[in-house]
């Protein structure tokens, strides 16, 4: 995952021009890796790949990058904070409702106080601390299991990052994961309290989340197909 400013560069893919951010990071070891969301493409690397080598792989994926650019961007799931919209929360059907009383999420119905400056942005604040709970959750289920103690948790919007783990302890979690299946979300909260033994992501930290999600890998292939769909 990206964990510095990233470098402005262009290459040429089949004869046309492409602009993307270069993210290196010391964490990654050996894999190059792309992500492409709102028409944009970030290209994350190692610290020390070489340039040649980047530009080596952009190429063996061209076709697979200028599809992913040329596709049309999904609907922004913001556009459902309606009434009568339906968003899919902690993988639950839910039904948007505007109303007059405070904001909340229950019974499988999330209601929006009409009177708010901005729906979209009252339904974002009310679904955060939705997010937190669930997480917390989670972090407290887990963390006996994994033998970890963070020192807290934060939730925030990041663009390219579904989860990080610092080195003081912090987890930070995006809270648009609230919008993904739950052994998804588990996923990225035990992918991040496992980051808390294991800085890196050399195999013994990948033997580490297998022996606490065998299937790990499904979880996170959903998340890598699907996660543009998460936008807001």
């Amino acid at each position: 995952m990206p964990c510095r400013q990233p470098s402005l560069r262009e290459t040429d893919l089949a004869g046309r021009q492409i602009a993307y951010e270069l993210h290196r990071s010391s964490r990654r070891r050996k894999n190059i890796s792309f992500v492409v969301q709102h028409q944009q493409l970030r290209v994350l690397a190692p610290k020390r790949t070489p340039l040649r080598d980047i530009e080596e792989i952009l190429q063996h994926r061209s076709q697979w990058i200028l599809e992913r650019l040329d596709a049309p961007p999904p609907p922004l799931l913001s556009d459902q904070v309606r009434e009568g919209g339906v968003l899919t929360i902690l993988g639950l059907r839910t039904a948007v409702t505007i109303g007059e009383g405070p904001s909340l999420l229950e019974d499988r119905q999330l209601i929006i106080r009409a009177s708010a400056n901005n729906l979209a942005d009252e339904a974002q604040r009310c679904l955060r601390e939705v997010a937190r709970m669930e997480f917390q959750r989670l972090i407290d289920l887990w963390l006996p299991l994994i033998n970890v103690t963070p020192r807290r948790l934060q939730v925030r919007d990041q663009q390219t990052r579904w989860g990080s783990a610092s080195s003081n302890g912090t987890i930070s979690l995006n809270w648009r994961l609230i919008f993904a299946p739950p052994d998804v979300i588990e996923y990225v909260v035990v992918h991040e309290l496992c980051h808390l033994r294991e800085p890196s992501h050399r195999p013994v930290y990948w033997a580490l989340v297998e022996q606490h999600l065998p299937d790990y890998r499904e979880r996170r292939a959903w998340l890598k197909q699907h996660g543009d769909s998460l936008s807001w």
